[in-house]
């Protein structure tokens, strides 16, 4: 039987179906438009309610979402946008159903922070003046300014919107893409952050910058925070008076993870002599590095772009991996090499000074050299080799025949690794979570499960202690699957906005609709890949 011409045949036909499903959609667009604006432009008839404008908007997005691109469904909306420039098309705001000055308040103003405050404003309707961010560098996208210089975005950027049903795969917000903006395809932390404050000033968000978050206090069940707050160390007015706490009815915590790195104190030390190293997010850029020798903890994204960069500078470096990162493939892309790391591997491994990529290995001690010598010495101890049978191989792997790589050594022996800079830890973050002044707030899951040390969440990405206190961005995790890229995460934004609208008093029908149709409405996991590990 031709199963293969009868599903060719099939697709033919749904797609058939879907054409004139979206023209005809676009035609009722229009129609109800067209008597829109004849009723607008009637001096003698009062102008039609922000609410009637829902209909054609409903009928534009379905002929969108059929076939993207629809030409008279964008141009329609194209119209729609024109017309109503100066008009809102949301119902008129319930009054607060509470007595706090805010609705939400928002600590961090980064990718998460303002891509869920622009879901909350835009989207669901909130008013922007009571949907307040605190922000402690001194403008949206503090952190992505602290990336070494030659740090890049592994996901690509791409502006794709007009030609598929997704977008931008680095974008925080549909219709904006960092690669249209910044005209990069693998941005740079300095990159990024100027599209966050562009999006930000764009969407008129309420920033509070160079302001330090000190504490986060639930008051009885379902009465809202009171959050404390500080001018950050070194930017305080002298004589100023103490800032007054933000009092709101919901908190959402999306101050991320990259400054907030495993930390290095003996009770918590992954392995003795761990603070003689220095952790790969206090690099400013590799380049300007003294020394030209280097040993690298770790391995994954962060260990693989030290690998890289070091070596593009023309530097020497070791890699001690737990495991052999560069040969992994699963399903679930946040847990192998991206294709850009693997292919910048590759090109490393062609250069002057090759890095060294030594896995399975343990790192179990760093000292300091001894008998007058300079430097430090790793020791590590070689794990269980690792079987590649039934794996995928493709052309993207970096193989053991690729210079570069040593053979693994006998199970259970030691090597001992010499460098005459302090080790560079690429093992990870801790999390503004845990490390902050809301983890108390949270639970956490135990040691054995795959989400371990990880934030427990309700499905609307709520504390399961605490009530009214939401987290979004790369720390969210649901079982085995972390939301740790920013096309993942943002999937999440529409979730926890309806939650927080819907307690407000909004009806968030429409709004829901909305975000469904441009992928910003995650409920349902069961297409996700997901696999544990160690690799976010």
């Amino acid at each position: 039987r031709d199963y293969a011409g009868a599903m060719r045949a099939a697709a033919a036909t749904l797609a058939g179906e879907e054409a004139e499903l979206a023209a005809a959609a676009a035609r009722k667009g229009n129609a109800l438009l067209e008597v829109l604006v004849a009723q607008a432009n009637d001096e003698e008839a009062e102008d039609p309610p922000p609410s009637a404008f829902k209909e054609p908007l409903r009928a534009f997005r379905l002929a969108l979402k059929l076939q993207p691109g629809h030409p008279e469904a964008k141009k329609g909306a194209a119209d729609l946008d024109e017309l109503l420039e100066h008009i809102s098309v949301f119902e008129q705001r319930p009054k607060p159903n509470h007595k706090l000055p805010y609705d939400v308040v928002i600590v961090g103003a980064g990718a998460a922070g303002v891509g869920v405050a622009l879901t909350l404003t835009k989207t669901f309707g909130l008013d922007p003046k009571r949907v307040v961010l605190v922000e402690r560098g001194d403008r949206p996208g503090e952190t992505f300014r602290r990336w070494p210089k030659e740090m890049r975005f592994i996901s690509p950027s791409f502006n794709h919107q007009g030609w598929s049903g997704s977008f931008d795969l680095n974008s925080v917000m549909f219709g904006t893409s960092p690669a249209h903006t910044l005209g990069a395809e693998h941005p740079s932390g300095e990159d990024y952050a100027f599209y966050l404050g562009a999006l930000a000033h764009a969407g008129d968000l309420n920033i509070m910058a160079k302001t330090e978050v000190t504490g986060v206090r639930s008051r009885t069940r379902n009465s809202g925070f009171w959050v404390d707050v500080a001018p950050r160390p070194g930017t305080e007015e002298e004589g100023a008076e103490p800032m007054e706490p933000l009092r709101a009815r919901y908190v959402i915590w999306a101050a991320g993870e990259f400054q907030y790195p495993k930390p290095t104190d003996a009770a918590d030390e992954m392995f003795p002599g761990e603070a003689l190293c220095r952790h790969n997010s206090s690099v400013r850029s590799w380049k300007e590095m003294s020394g030209d020798d280097y040993v690298v903890i770790g391995g994954y994204e962060s260990g693989m772009d030290a690998a890289f960069n070091l070596a593009a500078c023309g530097k020497k470096c070791t890699v001690a991996a737990s495991t052999r990162c560069w040969t992994t493939t699963t399903d679930d892309p946040s847990t192998e090499l991206a294709p850009y790391t693997v292919q910048r591997i590759n090109e490393a491994l062609e250069m002057p000074t090759p890095p060294r990529l030594l896995a399975p290995l343990r790192v179990t001690k760093v000292e300091e050299a001894k008998g007058g010598a300079k430097g430090f010495l790793v020791h590590a101890t070689w794990g269980e080799a690792e079987d590649d049978e039934g794996s995928f191989v493709s052309k993207r792997r970096v193989t053991e025949e690729e210079k570069g790589e040593d053979e693994p050594g006998e199970e259970g022996t030691e090597i001992v690794l010499r460098t005459p800079q302090p080790p560079i830890l690429c093992t990870g973050f801790e999390g503004s979570v845990s490390l902050g002044v809301a983890s108390a707030l949270f639970e956490y899951g135990n040691d054995q499960a795959c989400n371990a040390h990880a934030p427990v969440l309700t499905d609307t990405d709520q504390s399961t202690i605490t009530p009214g206190l939401f987290l979004v961005g790369s720390l969210v995790q649901h079982g085995e699957l972390s939301f740790c890229f920013v096309y993942k995460f943002r999937q999440r934004f529409g979730v926890v906005a309806n939650a927080i609208a819907q307690g407000l008093g909004y009806d968030t029908r429409d709004s829901v609709q909305e975000a469904r149709q441009i992928d910003m409405f995650m409920d349902d996991f069961t297409n996700c890949q997901g696999a544990c590990g160690e690799t976010c």
